[in-house]
């Protein structure tokens, strides 16, 4: 065997060494960059998520508050209703009487009727086409275009209310100095109960009986019955102050404490040893001086 084949069966061939490390760090570069991938999957998706929870629930919040929103003109509107109501079925009760009284002299009134009769069906027409509206309108900016039309109802019936009193003062109720209606009887008293400006207490006050009525402190002193007058001694927040020679129907103002408004004493009618009549307070003011009561 010739040297040069021995040679060459011993010598093997060999891969260069650089082919391997390539390998290896293209495995690496390629294994790098699929987790990227998947990362950056993973991270859309939970973004996707957290903002489709973060929509639902904003979406939840505006339903929640377009509710709340509805109960509240709900409310209001249902409240405006009913005093509407009580107002209009006070005038209408005071024009009938008005009416008996006056007979056929009374046909001033019998069109004051009509009218309130019609104002009646305008208003009830009105709430139901807000009370349908309000069933409507979910979206919040509508519903407070909606608020401000019920705003615009509530000053309707403030005017209403103005109406109502200068109705009643045509129909003979006197108005005091302080522009207070004089009720002259019982049926009167219902009638400014109805339209709620104040609250009203009646009384019987008899001599040597002393009584307290809203809060207040009464004594009849003396009447004389031809003449119509009383003298009566008021008691408010531990002072005394006798009124003398005060007549029938004619306001006697005073005020109390943590009352900004006056209190009225009014008496319609005069006996030997007694008298009827009534005492109006601001709204409310019977409630404060009993809790500034319960404070001392």
């Amino acid at each position: 065997m010739a040297i040069d084949e021995i040679r060459e069966q011993q010598v093997a061939p060999m891969e260069p060494a650089g082919n391997t490390g390539h390998g290896i760090k293209f495995m690496v570069i390629f294994l790098v960059l699929a987790a990227l991938a998947v990362g950056e999957f993973y991270t859309v998706n939970k973004m996707s998520s957290i903002r489709d929870e973060q929509v639902n629930q904003q979406n939840q919040l505006r339903k929640d508050m377009t509710a709340q929103i509805q109960d509240q003109v709900l409310a209001r509107l249902t409240a405006m209703e009913h005093q509407n109501t009580q107002q209009l079925e006070a005038v209408k009760t005071e024009i009938d009487q008005g009416t008996k009284r006056m007979g056929s002299q009374g046909g001033e009134l019998k069109r004051a009727r009509a009218m309130v009769t019609q104002l009646q069906d305008q208003q009830h027409q009105q709430d139901v086409e807000l009370k349908q509206q309000l069933a409507e309108k979910a979206d919040q900016k509508q519903l407070g275009a909606l608020t401000e039309d019920v705003s615009s109802t509530k000053t309707d019936l403030d005017t209403t209310k103005k109406v109502v009193s200068t109705l009643a003062a045509d129909l003979g109720m006197a108005r005091s100095d302080l522009g207070t209606l004089i009720a002259r009887n019982h049926d009167d008293i219902e009638y400014l109960r109805k339209l709620g400006d104040r609250d009203y207490y009646e009384f019987k006050l008899a001599k040597n009986s002393p009584a307290h009525v809203a809060g207040v402190g009464l004594d009849l002193r003396k009447t004389n019955v031809k003449r119509y007058r009383f003298n009566v001694a008021i008691t408010a927040d531990d002072m005394q102050v006798e009124k003398k020679d005060r007549t029938v129907n004619e306001p006697v103002f005073f005020y109390v404490n943590g009352s900004k408004k006056p209190y009225e004493l009014v008496v319609n009618s005069v006996q030997s040893a007694e008298v009827k009549g009534y005492i109006s307070t601001p709204k409310g003011a019977t409630e404060v001086a009993a809790r500034s009561e319960g404070t001392r």
